[in-house]
């Protein structure tokens, strides 16, 4: 099967953020925490290539960088970041998950 097309990559790149969140520190920047997400949707599309049976090569890891990257931020944006937040100021799902598991607090 085509690793750009697998099911259970797609499914595990939806819920990438959330693990995400477990390495994202709440005293961290928006920045340096953008560039955390990058590098850990780096390391997704990596593990990709490698679970599929792909040679491990630029080629093989650019489309699944590039499809963990998208996929992961479309269900960040549509759910985990707003799953559990609501008007009254409630922190989303994610932030909370960021929030506990932070080693540097804002």
């Amino acid at each position: 099967m085509d690793a750009t097309t697998n099911p259970a990559f797609i499914i595990f790149a939806s819920l990438s953020p959330l693990l995400i969140a477990f390495v994202k520190q709440s005293g961290f920047s928006r920045q340096v925490n953008s560039i955390i997400a990058l590098a850990c949707y780096i390391l997704v599309g990596i593990a990709g290539v490698l679970v599929s049976g792909e040679e491990l090569s630029w080629e093989n890891a650019v489309s699944l960088i590039a499809i963990a990257t998208v996929v992961g931020s479309a269900s960040y944006a549509l759910v985990w970041n707003n799953l559990g937040a609501n008007e009254d100021g409630d922190p989303s799902l994610e932030e909370r998950l960021t929030a506990s598991t932070s080693l540097v607090k804002g």
